[in-house]
């Protein structure tokens, strides 16, 4: 603040005050909502280091995420879109995001997960609503070999911790808008002494709050959409990694499975 004009110092206590909103207007609109000139609008923008206004107006969409709801998310992303196939621009937005999950890999926190699935005598995966998507993949590949990996069920959660082990793992996984469900379950199982890890946007998610490790992934919707394509990466390098550390036992499971599989035709010729 010490850095502004004063009609600047206007311009950013609205952006702090009135964030949803500000986020949809564009520089006229402000302007005019605060009685100072576009061009003020754009220099203000200037001044935090941002190209132009509409790049400063993105990255306050992205600040507040969270709290946007499905209808916010489509006029977002409609406004952003550029002329073109609007397939195209998904695939390039999904890139776009395997690009930073690769630059922010943080390969630590993959390893404390991993390592407290191993060490696990039951691992229970949390998940709600476009997020149980990804706790059901997460479980199916765990169960193969680990019999005591459990996919929780909204109605029995609570009673499933009350009788875990310290030596328990809780793995929460939701993206913005976060449920609420998921991070109150994790606070339970926290607080009832198991060991917890969730797989959500960043440190600053409500999941972090009550995690012992966090998998912090790089996400972005894909307008009204969850795209999950980082998150399941990352999943899959969770996975692979937990199967390095099983090392050799992890070949006989799969033995074993393929030998039940052909047995019963689960597979097609």
């Amino acid at each position: 603040m010490a850095d502004l004009t004063a009609t600047q110092r206007k311009i950013a206590r609205f952006v702090l005050d009135y964030p949803s909103e500000a986020a949809f207007l564009t520089a006229t609109q402000l302007g005019d909502r605060l009685g100072v000139s576009q061009s003020t609008v754009v220099r203000f923008a200037a001044q935090l280091g941002f190209e132009g206004y509409p790049q400063m107006r993105a990255a306050l969409r992205d600040v507040i995420m969270d709290k946007l709801t499905t209808k916010d998310r489509l006029k977002s992303y409609s406004e952003e879109e550029p002329e073109g196939n609007v397939c195209l621009h998904a695939l390039h937005d999904d890139l776009e995001a395997l690009t930073r999950t690769i630059e922010d890999f943080d390969a630590v926190s993959i390893d404390k997960v991993s390592q407290a699935i191993v060490e696990a005598d039951h691992v229970y995966i949390v998940g709600h609503l476009s997020s149980r998507s990804l706790a059901y993949f997460l479980w199916y590949y765990l169960v193969w070999f680990f019999p005591n990996a459990h996919l929780v069920d909204k109605t029995l959660a609570n009673e499933l911790f009350v009788n875990a082990t310290e030596k328990s793992l809780a793995i929460g996984i939701s993206f913005p808008r976060y449920t609420r469900w998921t991070v109150e379950t994790l606070g339970f199982a926290k607080a009832s002494g198991m060991r917890t890890a969730a797989i959500c946007s960043g440190h600053d998610s409500p999941l972090a709050d009550v995690s012992d490790v966090v998998v912090s992934v790089p996400w972005k919707p894909l307008s009204f959409i969850d795209s999950f394509t980082a998150p399941m990466s990352v999943m899959n390098c969770l996975l692979l990694n937990t199967a390095r550390i099983m090392g050799p036992s992890v070949q006989e499971k799969l033995a074993k499975l393929e030998k039940m599989w052909k047995e019963n035709g689960v597979y097609a010729d």
